[in-house]
């Protein structure tokens, strides 16, 4: 079993770890950002992240441990980020993980709609990556 929680200064290694297993975000990596899915025996299963932006925050540094894949965990973590963030939440994406998202409510957005304070990681990581894709949960208007 495992359960997802808040991450603690002491799981920054391993999550680190984590996100460059999968290439991810290192940008600043701050553990008030970070939600963290721990196994019974205490081990980071995977963990993510909520990085702020003003008026938004991007969903980023997701990565799950290999042998945990395809069990529920990404789920948990996004589940769980999205309950800490009521606002517009945005994320930069590969083709093969549209569907996962879009179970969250996700849409894509046009890359030339993406907000001004994504563009940089857009063009960083584009290079790298290749194809990237951008989605939106716009919940600001479920306020209203």
């Amino acid at each position: 079993m495992w359960q997802v929680r808040e991450a603690l200064a002491d799981d920054m290694a391993a999550i680190e770890r984590l996100v460059a297993q999968v290439s991810g975000d290192h940008y600043r990596l701050e553990p008030g950002q970070f939600v963290a899915a721990e196994s019974e025996s205490g081990g980071i299963l995977g963990c993510g992240r909520l990085r702020p932006y003003p008026g938004f925050c991007e969903v980023a540094s997701l990565a799950v441990d290999e042998h945990r894949r395809t069990k529920g965990v990404g789920r948990a973590i996004v589940a769980r980020l999205l309950e800490l963030y009521s606002g517009d939440v945005y994320l930069i994406y590969e083709d093969h993980l549209m569907d996962f998202f879009a179970h969250f409510g996700f849409r894509p957005v046009p890359a030339d709609q993406m907000p001004d304070g994504l563009r940089p990681k857009w063009q960083y990581f584009l290079p790298v990556v290749g194809p990237m894709n951008v989605m939106l949960l716009e919940r600001s208007q479920e306020a209203k």
